[in-house]
């Protein structure tokens, strides 16, 4: 081995030992940098007892305050009374309204309240004096806060009026510190939701308790001290877009301080969240049932065909026959149209040839919808055995008492999801809904 490879084997472990000495040097210097930086606290504070020093809190509290002193005094006094009896009668307030009246004053005055409060049983004499603070300093709180005095509380009223539906409707009450002049209120709210682009019912509520539609045509000496304004949410269109409620509800704010009135919103929830999910609710039971006549191989006449229908209980109306019998409004139960499309005349009935016929029935226009579907059928069924045609469903199936069954039973879950909304099939309500 030369002298050159000796020297670089040298140099080699001088390297290496250099190497391992300064990371031996780093990482001790780094365990020095974590042990200062991380010391362990002598108390742990989610362990050992917390400790609230309450006198501490109370003088910084009352800082200043001249009356601390006399405060302090009067509930030291208090503390060493015995308790005794008090006269109901002679207050006239018990412990628990006296203490919704304190708390109804926000803190606004904590030396009346804590002469009131005190094992809360107050001298009458302390009361009939502090009586008059306490209106006071109430009466000033609910100015700040912009309601009502008591006397004019609104009394919640406990139903809609029947025009108007908890589910269909977005409703807002004005309660009236004294009668508004119909004619006034009508004039007014005429001008000021013109603009509101939906149709919004107005409703006054008379002397007798008694929901009465608002018009110009009955207003002549009229006052309400409650009125209603409803805009209905959804119909077969879609839901009530959320730049109209926001107008319609801006409007109603504009009217109430107009006629110095207190508006309160009837229903929970965002009305533009409330109208989408009623237009779901409207999709979802909102069908047709449909049972067609199809021509056999012989041709069905009109006048025959117009004869079998009248003779079962069918009006031509409106260019179709309409069924009207148990019902007690003007919407039929179910109707019978040309399959092709043409309105039914009664020139095209005596010339022309049917070749085919569709009942139709709307099951949320219909009071008693399975009466009227089982009516539906057996007269489809009677002009299909007397034409010599065949009664089939939308993909020209025939239908069968199985297919019927099968029907009848999705009409019973579209019935139950309506009474479960509160919405009747048939009813009112309903009617204006699906229109």
């Amino acid at each position: 081995m030369s002298d050159l490879q000796v020297a670089l084997i040298g140099l080699g472990v001088l390297i290496i030992a250099g190497v391992v000495i300064y990371n031996w040097l780093q990482e001790k210097k780094l365990r020095q940098n974590i042990t200062e930086d991380f010391i362990v606290p002598q108390k742990d504070v989610l362990v050992e007892e917390f400790y609230l020093d309450a006198d501490a809190l109370v003088d910084k509290e009352f800082e200043g305050d001249a009356h601390k002193s006399e405060i302090i005094n009067k509930l030291n006094e208090e503390d060493l009374k015995e308790p005794t009896l008090t006269d109901a009668a002679a207050l006239e307030v018990s412990g628990e309204e006296r203490a919704d009246q304190i708390e109804g004053l926000d803190q606004a005055a904590p030396e009346v309240a804590a002469e009131v409060a005190v094992d809360g049983n107050p001298e009458p004499d302390k009361l009939a004096e502090v009586a008059p603070v306490i209106e006071g300093e109430l009466a000033e709180i609910q100015a700040q806060k912009n309601i009502l005095p008591p006397e004019f509380e609104p009394a919640v009223t406990s139903s809609l009026p029947n025009e108007v539906h908890s589910q269909i409707d977005l409703t807002a009450f004005l309660y009236a510190t004294k009668n508004i002049d119909g004619h006034a209120l009508y004039e007014v709210a005429k001008t000021t939701l013109k603009d509101v682009g939906a149709a919004v019912s107005y409703h006054g509520l008379d002397d007798e308790g008694v929901w009465q539609v608002i018009d110009s045509a009955s207003l002549e000496g009229v006052s309400y001290k409650q009125v209603a304004f409803s805009l209905q949410l959804a119909d077969r269109r879609g839901p009530v877009p959320k730049p109209v409620l926001n107008k319609f509800q801006f409007s109603i704010e504009t009217l109430g301080l107009e006629f110095n009135t207190h508006v309160e919103w009837q229903g929970k929830g965002d009305p533009a969240v409330r109208a989408v999910d009623l237009d779901k609710f409207c999709m979802d039971v909102d069908q047709l049932v449909s049972v067609h006549l199809v021509q056999g191989d012989i041709p069905i006449h009109g006048t025959k065909f117009k004869g079998m229908a009248e003779a079962d209980g069918m009006k031509l109306k409106h260019s179709k026959f309409c069924y009207f019998e148990n019902t007690p409004s003007e919407e039929p139960q179910f109707v019978l149209i040309n399959a092709d499309g043409q309105p039914f005349t009664e020139e095209s009935l005596r010339s022309d040839i049917v070749r085919g016929a569709t009942f139709q029935i709307e099951i949320p226009k219909v009071n008693d919808f399975e009466q009227a579907f089982n009516e539906m059928v057996t007269i489809a069924q009677k002009m299909a055995d007397s034409l010599g045609a065949r009664m089939v469903d939308d993909n020209q199936k025939t239908l069968g008492d199985l297919q019927v069954e099968k029907i009848r039973q999705q009409l019973n879950a579209i019935h139950a999801t309506m009474v479960a909304r509160g919405i009747l099939p048939g009813s009112a309500n309903s009617m204006r809904l699906f229109n």
